[in-house]
């Protein structure tokens, strides 16, 4: 998998570069971005004890400049990976605690933790990532994962 970390340093580097510019044009400079990263790539980054798939996308909750967007997105795409367009409408839990994963001067980076991006696949998606949640209820799933799954009326019977 690639490192995150990484890109969002390539990124703010970017964004520092191009308000250099900006304010040497007399244009307006990006603003601070935060992103969010969700998904299987944030299981990636969390390495839980899991058998993890490779992605191609990263799903991400991100309140960037829309250049600035592309830019992350040409980043991604030199991984050979891409910025799910759909990615700000995945389904997360109130709950969900977003750990730091870079904090730069332009580019703030959190990844969502494992046990609310495992009850949003269970709960959104169980068909396609049934082996995973079954994998994890096998290997002995967080106390926090089951009080999840029952305020969200997760059905956990269907992956044992």
């Amino acid at each position: 998998m690639y490192n995150l970390p990484e890109l969002f340093l390539a990124l703010d580097q970017w964004v520092a570069k191009e308000n250099v510019r900006a304010r040497t044009d007399g244009m307006l400079p990006h603003k601070k971005c935060t992103i969010r990263v969700l998904g299987q790539a944030a299981l990636w980054v969390g390495k839980p004890d899991l058998t993890l798939t490779a992605t191609q996308d990263l799903d991400a909750y991100a309140d960037f400049e829309w250049a600035v967007q592309r830019e992350l997105e040409r980043l991604l795409a030199k991984e050979g990976k891409v910025l799910d367009p759909h990615g700000h409408e995945v389904w997360m839990p109130r709950e969900t605690r977003y750990d730091p994963l870079y904090k730069g001067t332009h580019v703030e980076a959190f990844v969502a933790d494992p046990d609310a991006v495992l009850i949003s696949k269970a709960s959104k998606a169980a068909e396609k990532n049934k082996s995973l949640i079954t994998e994890y209820l096998a290997k002995g799933a967080s106390e926090r994962f089951f009080e999840l799954a029952q305020k969200y009326d997760v059905d956990l019977e269907q992956f044992v």
